[in-house]
Protein backbone atom coordinates (compact mmCIF):
# COMPACT_ATOMS: atom_id res chain seq x y z
CA UNK A 1 0.00 0.00 0.00
CA UNK A 2 1.40 3.12 -1.08
CA UNK A 3 1.78 5.59 2.00
CA UNK A 4 3.29 9.10 2.10
CA UNK A 5 3.39 10.86 5.55
CA UNK A 6 5.28 14.31 6.45
CA UNK A 7 4.83 16.29 9.26
CA UNK A 8 7.04 19.82 10.65
CA UNK A 9 9.11 19.64 13.58
CA UNK A 10 10.80 22.14 15.61
CA UNK A 11 13.62 22.88 12.94
CA UNK A 12 12.44 21.01 10.08
CA UNK A 13 10.15 18.67 8.73
CA UNK A 14 9.97 14.66 9.14
CA UNK A 15 9.12 12.78 5.85
CA UNK A 16 8.22 9.14 5.52
CA UNK A 17 7.32 7.05 2.50
CA UNK A 18 7.24 3.27 1.51
CA UNK A 19 9.72 1.62 -0.39
CA UNK A 20 7.36 -1.31 -2.00
CA UNK A 21 6.70 -0.75 -6.07
CA UNK A 22 3.66 -2.81 -6.36
CA UNK A 23 2.03 -3.87 -9.77
CA UNK A 24 -1.70 -5.16 -9.19
CA UNK A 25 -1.16 -7.99 -6.58
CA UNK A 26 2.26 -8.33 -7.39
CA UNK A 27 5.60 -6.93 -5.34
CA UNK A 28 7.89 -5.69 -8.03
CA UNK A 29 10.45 -4.41 -5.37
CA UNK A 30 10.74 -3.05 -1.73
CA UNK A 31 13.95 -0.71 -1.68
CA UNK A 32 12.44 2.14 -4.28
CA UNK A 33 13.35 5.47 -2.42
CA UNK A 34 10.07 7.65 -3.43
CA UNK A 35 11.68 10.50 -1.48
CA UNK A 36 13.87 12.69 -4.09
CA UNK A 37 16.14 15.23 -2.81
CA UNK A 38 15.37 17.66 -5.21
CA UNK A 39 18.50 19.95 -3.22
CA UNK A 40 20.07 20.14 -0.54
CA UNK A 41 17.11 21.66 1.28
CA UNK A 42 13.99 20.23 0.02
CA UNK A 43 12.34 16.91 -0.27
CA UNK A 44 9.47 15.37 -3.01
CA UNK A 45 7.73 12.80 -1.65
CA UNK A 46 5.72 11.25 -4.56
CA UNK A 47 3.01 7.92 -5.01
CA UNK A 48 1.70 7.24 -7.90
CA UNK A 49 2.56 4.96 -11.27
CA UNK A 50 5.82 4.19 -11.10
CA UNK A 51 6.48 5.34 -15.18
CA UNK A 52 4.74 8.66 -14.04
CA UNK A 53 6.35 8.93 -10.85
CA UNK A 54 10.10 8.69 -11.91
CA UNK A 55 9.67 10.29 -14.92
CA UNK A 56 7.44 13.83 -13.59
CA UNK A 57 9.79 13.84 -10.39
CA UNK A 58 12.59 13.70 -12.53
CA UNK A 59 11.57 16.54 -14.91
CA UNK A 60 10.70 18.45 -12.45
CA UNK A 61 14.46 18.19 -10.06
CA UNK A 62 16.41 18.69 -13.77
CA UNK A 63 13.76 21.87 -13.99
CA UNK A 64 14.71 23.58 -10.52
CA UNK A 65 18.08 22.53 -11.25
CA UNK A 66 18.19 24.70 -14.26
CA UNK A 67 16.48 27.05 -12.54
CA UNK A 68 19.20 27.35 -10.14
CA UNK A 69 21.97 27.98 -12.94
CA UNK A 70 20.14 30.50 -14.72
CA UNK A 71 19.61 32.95 -11.94
CA UNK A 72 22.72 31.69 -9.87
CA UNK A 73 20.19 30.93 -6.73
CA UNK A 74 18.31 28.51 -5.64
CA UNK A 75 14.66 28.16 -6.08
CA UNK A 76 12.73 28.70 -2.76
CA UNK A 77 10.28 26.21 -1.76
CA UNK A 78 7.02 28.02 -2.13
CA UNK A 79 8.00 29.11 -5.84
CA UNK A 80 8.68 25.35 -6.50
CA UNK A 81 5.55 24.13 -5.26
CA UNK A 82 3.92 26.67 -7.31
CA UNK A 83 6.18 25.67 -10.23
CA UNK A 84 4.93 22.02 -9.51
CA UNK A 85 1.34 22.59 -9.40
CA UNK A 86 1.62 24.54 -12.37
CA UNK A 87 3.40 21.55 -14.24
CA UNK A 88 0.28 19.08 -13.35
CA UNK A 89 -2.57 21.25 -13.86
CA UNK A 90 -0.78 22.01 -17.23
CA UNK A 91 -0.37 18.45 -18.00
CA UNK A 92 -4.11 17.38 -17.45
CA UNK A 93 -5.39 18.36 -20.66
CA UNK A 94 -2.65 16.87 -22.74
CA UNK A 95 -0.86 14.21 -20.76
CA UNK A 96 -2.21 13.61 -17.17
CA UNK A 97 0.69 12.19 -14.86
CA UNK A 98 -1.33 9.54 -12.19
CA UNK A 99 1.07 10.85 -9.15
CA UNK A 100 0.44 12.51 -5.91
CA UNK A 101 3.09 14.50 -4.20
CA UNK A 102 4.38 16.30 -1.20
CA UNK A 103 7.11 18.79 -1.47
CA UNK A 104 8.94 19.64 2.46
CA UNK A 105 11.83 21.88 2.35
CA UNK A 106 13.85 24.44 4.92
CA UNK A 107 14.35 28.44 3.43
CA UNK A 108 15.84 30.82 6.23
CA UNK A 109 13.97 33.54 4.17
CA UNK A 110 10.14 31.66 4.93
CA UNK A 111 8.54 32.36 8.03
CA UNK A 112 7.18 29.86 10.04
CA UNK A 113 10.71 28.69 11.30
CA UNK A 114 11.90 28.62 7.60
CA UNK A 115 9.98 25.34 7.33
CA UNK A 116 7.28 24.71 4.09
CA UNK A 117 5.23 21.47 3.74
CA UNK A 118 2.76 21.51 0.78
CA UNK A 119 0.35 18.98 -0.43
CA UNK A 120 -0.36 18.28 -4.21
CA UNK A 121 -2.31 15.90 -5.65
CA UNK A 122 -2.62 14.71 -9.35
CA UNK A 123 -5.33 17.40 -10.26
CA UNK A 124 -3.40 19.86 -9.50
CA UNK A 125 -4.41 21.01 -6.24
CA UNK A 126 -1.78 22.69 -3.89
CA UNK A 127 -2.51 23.10 -0.30
CA UNK A 128 0.20 24.06 2.21
CA UNK A 129 -0.39 22.39 5.42
CA UNK A 130 1.56 21.30 9.00
CA UNK A 131 0.98 17.44 8.36
CA UNK A 132 0.00 15.76 5.11
CA UNK A 133 -0.05 12.34 4.14
CA UNK A 134 -1.20 10.42 0.67
CA UNK A 135 -2.60 6.77 -0.33
CA UNK A 136 -4.59 4.86 1.88
CA UNK A 137 -2.63 5.67 4.94
CA UNK A 138 -4.37 8.57 5.14
CA UNK A 139 -7.74 7.29 6.09
CA UNK A 140 -6.14 6.10 9.26
CA UNK A 141 -3.47 8.36 9.83
CA UNK A 142 -5.30 12.05 9.35
CA UNK A 143 -7.23 11.54 12.89
CA UNK A 144 -4.12 10.30 14.74
CA UNK A 145 -1.72 13.29 13.25
CA UNK A 146 -4.83 15.92 14.05
CA UNK A 147 -4.89 14.49 17.84
CA UNK A 148 -0.98 14.13 18.30
CA UNK A 149 0.89 16.26 16.22
CA UNK A 150 2.06 19.96 17.11
CA UNK A 151 4.99 21.75 15.61
CA UNK A 152 6.97 22.42 18.27
CA UNK A 153 8.00 18.61 18.55
CA UNK A 154 11.33 17.66 18.86
CA UNK A 155 12.84 15.50 16.65
CA UNK A 156 13.00 12.70 19.04
CA UNK A 157 9.43 13.54 19.51
CA UNK A 158 8.61 13.34 15.97
CA UNK A 159 10.05 9.82 15.46
CA UNK A 160 7.98 8.80 18.21
CA UNK A 161 5.39 9.71 16.19
CA UNK A 162 5.95 8.15 13.31
CA UNK A 163 6.70 4.76 14.94
CA UNK A 164 2.66 5.91 16.44
CA UNK A 165 1.85 5.95 12.49
CA UNK A 166 3.38 3.12 11.11
CA UNK A 167 2.10 0.52 13.97
CA UNK A 168 -1.33 2.16 13.06
CA UNK A 169 -0.23 1.06 9.34
CA UNK A 170 0.32 -2.25 10.53
CA UNK A 171 -2.56 -2.62 12.55
CA UNK A 172 -4.96 -1.65 10.06
CA UNK A 173 -2.89 -2.81 6.38
CA UNK A 174 -3.29 -6.58 5.65
CA UNK A 175 0.27 -6.04 4.35
CA UNK A 176 2.82 -3.78 5.61
CA UNK A 177 6.21 -2.98 4.66
CA UNK A 178 9.78 -1.22 4.75
CA UNK A 179 9.78 2.59 5.30
CA UNK A 180 12.27 5.70 3.89
CA UNK A 181 12.65 8.85 6.81
CA UNK A 182 14.31 11.01 5.62
CA UNK A 183 14.87 14.86 7.98
CA UNK A 184 15.14 18.30 5.80
CA UNK A 185 16.19 21.26 8.49
CA UNK A 186 18.93 24.10 8.18
CA UNK A 187 21.35 21.74 8.37
CA UNK A 188 20.28 20.08 5.15
CA UNK A 189 18.58 16.49 4.46
CA UNK A 190 19.60 13.51 6.43
CA UNK A 191 18.33 9.87 5.96
CA UNK A 192 17.09 8.46 9.15
CA UNK A 193 17.65 5.12 10.38
CA UNK A 194 14.00 3.97 11.31
CA UNK A 195 12.58 0.32 11.95
CA UNK A 196 8.94 0.04 11.04
CA UNK A 197 7.02 -2.61 13.42
CA UNK A 198 7.31 -6.31 12.11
Amino acid sequence: METLLAFKVKGGVLCLADSSVNHSIVKMKDDEDKILEIDGHKLLLSAGEAGDRVQFTEYISKNIKLYSLRNSYPMSTPAAANFIRNELATSIRSHPYSINLILAGYDKEVEDGGTSLYYMDYLGSLQKLNFGCHGYASYFLLGLLDRHHKCDLSLEDGINLMHLCTTELKTRFLVSGKYTLKFVSSEGIKVLPFNAPQ
